[in-house]
């Protein structure tokens, strides 16, 4: 089908009760027609009327070839060539005004063109056909005018002309940009004095502010009627269609002058967003002057904690004197760096202060704490800021960027910022949380790593930084790999339970050897982990420490041994052995306990854990983890049994300090084994997850590993629950804390509390035993714990469809977003690469490869099949697929299909266009995630 032809935008439709407006795809179909969209600021002539004004087309020349149909109320847009124009461009908005009233039905389907339909408000549904074109006009079109033309006659004289402008003065400022169009009466010849009278007479009545605040200007212009065939009159006609031009010129030029002095001269690419946010604007319920700097915003809005992140900044400047120095240039350069974003309009530093950063600053600015900042007024800070922010506005012109320019200020300021530290807020952007740590103690968020560092050249979700940007000091080594994109998360959760902690060992395991990926450690199909206790050593075994699951394995073992080393002496073991002095020797060490507050000394697991773990490493000191791309977390409760949340980082915890009895960690208090509140930590991590990725999709995969439960419950035993002593408080208490602690609840709580939307599939592997559980301190029973796992999944559907599910989830997808999806027969035509995860040159790249080409494999993509195409095993899989699909929010499925097994959804899937482009940026019209 050839390029669509239509110039058609926005056409007012009524069934019934219900009016609505229909938007098409047309300010970015013309971006299609034209050579330099991004650089080639056009005006906009906005012409009224119908019979008048199709004679102003064809003698003014205003657009070439046939014009398009029209129906009533319509508006359609054009790039066009207007004869004799300073070649500079012009975009037509082709309108009308009903003069009866009668709409169009809803609601065509074009096959060419996309089409967007939208209800009015309640409030706004009962208008008349007029008003609703008023309506439109005033929101759609008069923000972004710069020379508005009514042809009087066309819509019943200069009485109908003056009411309808009487309704467009009674709606008030249609923006908040100084600039406003034009406004030209054209009338005929014969009426021009009687026109001019009454446009004078009306204009007399009211406050000049009233208008001033709409139109620039208003005047009448008279043409001539009809043409004759006396040449000398036909001469005199043809001066006064000259007399228009010119004026149209004249008001063009004006406004444009005056756009380019008050930056607001947009270009079309900016000007066609606009166009249609304004468009939808026009159905909404409340009628706000249209805000351009807001509306360039959309999308990636201002931090809403940003006064937050801001007032912690201050809050390390402790001298009035350093903070005037290096904080406020550091905080203004941030600012810059989060607006002038790569494709974003120019706008003036002064407006996107006051309109953006003003109240984030002055909420900030009243929350200091130090003594010597309090001489400086908030009010003062602020303008400070301010000040420093238009300052380096026109710097950051000059270099053409302004992550260039922040890059430059804070080399400006290393040496102040070497002496400061915040996990709380990144001092790179100031306005996000950080989440990697550098050798020099600093943290940086997601965003600044992708801003400031280089990828590697063969795989671009891998961040190689040599030195930290806020302090300048040279890091040794450190990778950070990062998610994709359009690439979903996948969760993995393991339960505390001492010894019985070996059985997830044994579960992953069997998982590793039922992936098949050689030379590829299964903790890496995982990008968050959350253990418990037990769980919480084998995620930082495998994690922070990169062991694979047979060191992980050995290490527990002889972490067990020296965690539950019997403190009886052999006298007292003895005694325990005699009838009739067992118990009082039982009793003597229950009180013991109490009194020393545990079991076991922690003496030589302490030794074991410093040696293992080292006496300074945290959880932010990971570069095994930050390689992989994972975060990882460890549940811990203080002393009422609160969580410790990310929130409370005053201070690190050194991780040998996270176990056995309860210790002070820094400033945060008393803390304990977190399985005394959150045993199955599954709950945690997704909360985690939506706190780290809130843009993303839901976690694709939850896979929860438990340490074993007893199939029978208290209330099944009867022996117990007819008891008389069943009954009694200290029963009941013990009771209720082992249904607080037990993890088959938690699962079941968490399968019961689950969105029903929720696109996370959800994995629990664990050991029914039949009697009690083993003790969580029978060493001798872990091999057997292990391997009993092991066995007890190997071979099951459940394990299967993970490690398929798994193996499906190491590709991705993204759209070409050199080519977005266009809209043609009736459907949007997308094209996309399916990619992997794993990188080429990898010895479990080149296997996974290989046992895909053995057996066959292909993707499906909705009802096509696409067959596996990659023989190059040294290079990055990528498949280039082409696609249909009905609309931007109608989901399609990608999936592996191998062999003889079921399909499985590849990461992310099901997509749907809305969210990719999102995700992508590549609606992103005036700024994007990064510069």
């Amino acid at each position: 089908m050839g390029r669509c032809r239509h110039t058609g935008w926005v056409r007012p439709w009524k069934t019934g009760p219900d009016l609505g407006l229909e938007i098409s795809d047309r300010p970015r179909r013309i971006l299609e027609e034209l050579r330099d969209p991004n650089n080639d600021c056009p005006g906009l002539l906005m012409l009224i009327g119908n019979q008048s004004k199709r004679s102003a087309f064809a003698r003014l020349r205003v657009q070439n070839g046939r014009l398009s149909s029209r129906g009533n109320g319509e508006i359609h847009l054009f790039a066009s060539s207007f004869q004799n124009h300073d070649q500079s461009p012009l975009l037509v908005a082709d309108a009308d005004i009903p003069r009866h009233g009668r709409l169009p039905l809803s609601c065509r389907t074009p096959q060419c063109h996309e089409v967007l339909g939208q209800r009015f408000s309640e409030s706004k549904s009962h208008q008349s056909v007029p008003d609703i074109s008023d309506t439109v006009f005033h929101s759609a079109l008069f923000p972004f005018a710069d020379v508005v033309c009514v042809f009087v006659a066309d819509i019943g004289g200069i009485e109908a002309s003056v009411k309808r402008l009487t309704s467009w003065l009674d709606r008030g400022r249609p923006s908040v940009s100084p600039i406003r169009p034009h406004l030209i009466f054209v009338v005929n010849k014969e009426d021009e004095s009687r026109s001019r009278g009454s446009l004078q007479s009306f204009m007399g009545s009211i406050d000049k502010t009233v208008s001033e605040a709409i139109f620039q200007s208003i005047s009448t212009l008279g043409i001539p009627n009809h043409s004759s065939r006396n040449a000398r009159q036909n001469r005199n006609r043809m001066r006064r269609w000259e007399v228009l031009h010119h004026e149209i010129l004249k008001c063009l030029a004006k406004s444009r002058q005056a756009r380019r002095r008050s930056n607001y001269l947009f270009s079309f690419c900016h000007l066609a967003a606009f166009l249609h946010r304004g468009a939808r604007a026009a159905t909404c319920e409340l009628a706000k002057p249209f805000d351009y700097i807001e509306t360039s915003r959309l999308g990636r809005a201002v931090a809403p904690d940003l006064s937050t992140h801001l007032a912690n900044v201050l809050h390390l400047f402790t001298s009035s004197a350093t903070l005037k120095r290096a904080g406020i240039p550091l905080i203004a350069s941030s600012l810059l760096f989060d607006h002038y974003t790569r494709r974003m309009h120019a706008f003036n530093p002064h407006e996107v202060f006051q309109t953006l950063y003003f109240d984030p600053c002055s909420t900030a600015s009243c929350h200091r704490s130090h003594e010597s900042m309090r001489l400086i007024l908030p009010s003062e800070v602020v303008r400070l800021i301010k000040e420093s922010m238009v300052t380096q506005y026109a710097h950051t012109q000059a270099l053409e960027s302004s992550v260039a320019w922040h890059r430059q200020q804070l080399a400006r300021f290393h040496k102040d910022l070497s002496a400061i530290h915040s996990k709380d807020t990144c001092l790179s952007c100031i306005r996000r949380k950080p989440q990697y740590k550098f050798q020099c103690g600093h943290f940086i968020c997601r965003t600044c790593v992708k801003e400031f560092y280089p990828k590697d050249g063969l795989d671009p979700w891998l961040i190689l930084p040599n030195s930290c940007h806020i302090c300048g000091v040279v890091t040794q080594p450190l990778s950070i790999r990062l998610i994709p994109d359009t690439a979903s998360v996948r969760v993995l959760t393991i339960d505390g339970g001492g010894i019985r902690g070996s059985a997830p060992i044994g579960f992953l395991k069997a998982l590793q050897d039922e992936i098949r990926i050689p030379n590829y450690q299964v903790q890496r199909h995982f990008d968050i982990k959350f253990g418990t206790s037990s769980g919480a050593l084998s995620v930082i075994s495998l994690d922070v420490l990169g062991w694979d699951v047979d060191d992980c394995m050995a290490y527990f073992k002889t972490f067990a041994s020296k965690a539950f080393q019997c403190q009886c002496p052999i006298l007292v073991r003895i005694l325990s052995r005699i009838p009739g002095v067992s118990n009082m020797v039982r009793l003597f060490n229950f009180l013991y306990i109490i009194f020393v507050d545990r079991k076991y000394t922690a003496d030589e697991l302490e030794k074991l854990l410093q040696e293992t773990c080292g006496l300074e490493k945290t959880l932010s000191d990971c570069p095994v983890t930050t390689e992989m791309g994972t975060h990882i977390g460890v549940t811990l409760t203080n002393a009422y049994y609160s969580l410790l949340t990310p929130n409370d980082d005053e201070q690190e915890v050194p991780l040998w300090e996270i176990y056995f009895k309860s210790r002070h960690l820094g400033n945060h208090g008393a803390f304990q084994d977190g399985g005394l509140a959150f045993n199955n930590p599954a709950s945690i991590a997704l909360r985690e997850c939506a706190a780290l990725y809130p843009d993303a999709a839901d976690p694709s995969l939850l896979v929860s590993l438990g340490t074993g439960s007893s199939c029978s419950t208290p209330s099944e035993n009867s022996d117990i629950s007819q008891s008389w002593w069943s009954g009694m408080f200290p029963y009941r208490l013990f009771r209720s804390l082992g249904w607080h602690i037990d993890s088959q609840l938690a699962w079941k709580q968490l399968l019961g509390h689950r969105k029903a939307d929720s696109r996370t599939e959800y994995f629990r592997f664990d050991i029914n035993f039949e009697d009690m559980v083993p003790h969580l301190d029978e060493v001798a029973l872990m091999d057997y714990l292990g391997q009993t796992a092991y066995e007890t999944i190997k071979d099951t559907l459940a394990l299967r469809r993970l490690a398929r599910r798994l193996r499906a989830e190491l590709f991705f997808f993204e759209l070409d977003a050199s080519s977005p999806p266009r809209y043609a027969n009736g459907s949007f035509m997308c094209t996309g690469h399916i990619m992997c995860r794993l990188r080429a040159g990898t010895p479990g790249y080149r296997a996974f490869m290989g046992q895909l080409r053995s057996e066959d494999a292909a993707f499906r993509l909705g009802n096509k099949i696409v067959q596996f195409a990659h023989d190059d095993s040294e290079e990055n899989f990528s498949q280039w697929v082409q696609f249909r699909v009905p609309n931007f929010k109608e989901s399609f499925e990608i999936s592996l299909f191998e062999s003889d097994e079921n399909l499985c959804a590849i990461s992310g899937s099901p997509f749907c266009l809305e969210w990719l482009v999102h995700r992508q940026g590549i609606d992103m019209w005036f700024s994007m995630e990064g510069n």
